[in-house]
């Protein structure tokens, strides 16, 4: 009879642990996710990738997918499909326990095949406000059982972006800032609109887009570039080389404030635009880039 007691104590526990463990996270697709096991984790867009590891749970993570690219130990992990372009299959074929992933994610089927798997996919909501991105550190740390540092990061990010808020109203000079996605042909920009991450970003360090008569991204006319006359022009890192050398090389795109004066400025693409822990440290860093007279300390 003791032996018995013991034996029902101890599922009686272990029942009590496991639901202790388990976890009911709302993803943005509005289905209820169920996490009980953080140890085989993938990661699916940049943001999404960097704040599992600033949370402390790189260790669990066993695959990204090709947009991530901070921390550098992604790049010892496997590769699952880019975020727009996700297969069941490839995903399925690594066991992983569960999936946290930018809800940019497609195609919708393949996103219900591995549901129907059993494995949670916990879709998160992709926002370029600072009320956006704390949501979606916080509901990362949820998932995670990690409130407490997700918290962390949360105050880390609105102290940073509210010193960048208070340093604006400091300013006596509006820059335009011209950002330049790519390069085709060597003379042929895609460039930053409206309703972009890039001039979120650029007017959160107190600049303003140069160009702003169309929505998106899309390749601006060489006449047009001329008549916004960028003081600087701003890029990803990855593309520095190749656009920095169109620019330079274009006849009258080469005659602007901007190339004229070499403020070209290029930015590892997932701190500039990535919208995730680093959200704050990026707007000062821009800040101090585009108003390179002003002190600020990141």
């Amino acid at each position: 009879m003791r032996k018995n007691s013991l034996f029902l104590l101890a599922v009686f526990i272990g029942l009590i642990q496991s639901a202790a463990a388990q976890k009911t996270v709302l993803s943005s697709d509005g289905v209820t996710v169920n996490v009980e096991n953080t140890t085989r984790i993938i990661t699916i867009g940049g943001s999404i990738t960097e704040t599992v590891y600033a949370l402390g749970f790189g260790k669990n993570v066993i695959a990204t997918d090709a947009s991530s690219t901070f921390p550098r130990e992604v790049f010892s992990l496997p590769r699952v499909p880019y975020v727009r372009n996700l297969t069941s299959e490839g995903i399925l074929s690594l066991s992983p326990t569960l999936i946290l992933s930018s809800d940019d994610a497609n195609p919708a089927s393949a996103i219900q095949q591995i549901r129907d798997a059993g494995t949670p996919l916990l879709l998160i909501e992709e926002n370029e406000t600072l009320e956006g991105v704390n949501r979606k550190i916080t509901t990362i740390g949820k998932a995670l059982g990690a409130e407490s540092e997700a918290q962390a990061l949360v105050d880390e990010n609105t102290l940073k972006y509210k010193k960048a808020e208070s340093v604006r109203t400091t300013l006596d000079k509006t820059p335009a800032v011209m950002f330049v996605l790519a390069v085709r042909g060597s003379s042929s920009f895609m460039v930053a609109g409206n309703n972009t991450g890039a001039q979120t970003m650029i007017e959160l360090a107190g600049g303003k887009n140069a160009l702003t008569g169309f929505d998106g991204y899309k390749q601006a006319t060489l006449e047009s570039i001329v008549a916004a006359n960028p003081d600087y022009v701003l890029m990803m890192q990855s593309r520095y080389d190749e656009i920095s050398s169109g620019l330079k090389k274009t006849p009258v795109i080469n005659t602007i404030a901007a190339v004229k004066k070499n403020h070209l400025i290029g930015m590892d693409g997932n701190f500039l635009l990535g919208f995730g822990p680093r959200f704050g440290n990026a707007i000062l860093n821009l800040m101090s880039q585009i108003h390179p007279g002003l002190e600020i300390k990141l």
